[in-house]
């Protein structure tokens, strides 16, 4: 007898002891929810294997997850103020592309990986986790200093990358093996849908506004959420990732008046789905197979570090930031989380190398950690390395809080 709903409950249990751990830790529920993962069946080290439906189910509360994951991101996106601050955002993220987006390209050739792995592994290394960034700035109370203001920009441009980013991998993932003219037309016709999608967005506002301007809270969470699946669905009924169904309809909610009051009723949900895809994605992954990218992951962690404190002391000369606030900036921004994690799943799902799953769970889980801990031991580093360098001593100075982008805090799982 299969005891579905126990077994599944008894599952979540554990997501939900991870968010309390994370919780009283002060950390993020990113990495203990993936450790937990690793450690339960039908791959970790306890002996029972839970049913195939329910771990059928798990992965069906994944797939929700990223839908979530993508639909808020696509909110955070006001076409009209992006454009307003284009010109040095774009500045800042290439300047970070240059260092890291080139260091990860070179060092996954060097492994002799695919060009599918190369693309993937780019990704999921230079993207930080904008929600730990913004939990740690806000923990450490460095709101107002002056490199938090790069940081905010720069987690914007990685943002618009990622959405710009992902139909392109999405593309590959799904045409793997084809052609390069079917490549190229798979690509082509994802992004000529968000194109699509996005001016009919900005031409139509009037009309989106009167769609949803629905008083009670009850049906409008309803339209939301039964948009959110349609346009998943039709995305996948298109050929194209449903992923960016859900990233579409998030850019499209994002240039109403609704937007803030979508994300509020969003956010729970995009809690408690994404925990149970970072949770699902642990599960399919077998500790032996962690041991062959212990190697790779440690060495990708020490590319990041030097790549982000690269940016930060650079950014230090262009944004006139002292040495100990480009320290900051650079151990502040190594942080790695969920969107890593949605493009090692895109890899998993498109059939590619299973070293690019076992490395990309250690990496992120390294990061996760290392991330805020080196954050908050960036004062004692600046202090020990100032006088061996040459640089000025500084004493850290308090500052009044400042708010920051409302929509990085909204993140309650990390």
């Amino acid at each position: 007898m299969e005891y579905d709903f126990l077994e599944l409950g008894a599952l979540l249990l554990f997501v939900a002891m991870s968010g309390i751990i994370a919780s009283r830790l002060k950390f993020s529920i990113v990495p203990i929810v993936i450790i937990v993962g690793l450690l339960l069946p039908p791959n970790g080290i306890t002996p029972y294997h839970p049913a195939e439906s329910t771990m059928d189910a798990i992965d069906f509360l994944g797939r929700l997850g990223v839908l979530f994951l993508l639909f808020a991101l696509g909110l955070e996106f006001s076409i009209r103020k992006l454009l307003a601050s284009a010109g040095t955002m774009v500045k800042s993220g290439l300047i970070y592309l240059a260092f890291n987006a080139t260091a990860a390209v070179l060092f996954t050739m060097l492994l002799g990986w695919g060009v599918e792995e190369i693309l993937l592994a780019t990704g999921i290394i230079i993207i930080s986790s904008s929600a730990i960034v913004a939990k740690t700035l806000v923990d450490l109370k460095r709101t107002a200093n002056p490199e938090t203001e790069v940081i905010m920009g720069l987690m914007l441009f990685q943002d618009i990358f990622m959405a710009a980013y992902l139909p392109i991998v999405s593309a590959i993932a799904i045409s793997r093996g084809g052609k390069p003219s079917e490549l190229a037309i798979s690509v082509g016709f994802a992004f000529a849908v968000i194109i699509i999608f996005v001016f009919i967005s900005l031409r139509t506002t009037k009309v989106l506004e009167s769609i949803f301007a629905i008083a009670s809270e009850e049906t409008f969470l309803l339209v939301v959420l039964a948009l959110l699946i349609f346009m998943a669905g039709a995305s996948e009924a298109l050929n194209i990732s449903e992923a960016i169904g859900a990233l579409i309809l998030g850019m499209i909610m994002a240039e109403t008046s609704q937007q803030e009051r979508i994300v509020h009723l969003v956010v729970p949900f995009r809690d408690f789905f994404g925990a149970a895809f970072f949770f699902g994605f642990a599960l399919k992954i077998s500790l032996d197979s962690l041991l062959g990218a212990v190697l790779v992951a440690v060495i990708a962690v020490a590319l990041t570090l030097a790549g982000s404190l690269a940016y930060g002391f650079t950014m230090s000369k262009v944004a006139g930031i002292s040495k100990r606030g480009a320290l900051n900036l650079g151990l502040t921004i190594t942080s790695r989380g969920e969107f890593s994690i949605v493009l090692a799943n895109l890899g998993t799902a498109a059939g590619l190398s299973s070293v690019l799953e076992s490395f990309s769970v250690l990496y992120v889980v390294i990061l996760a950690v290392l991330g805020p801990l080196l954050s908050r031991l960036s004062d004692p580093i600046y202090q020990v390395l100032a006088p061996r360098l040459g640089w000025r001593r500084e004493t850290p100075k308090s500052k009044p809080h400042k708010e920051i982008d409302a929509s990085l805090l909204k993140d309650k799982k990390e």
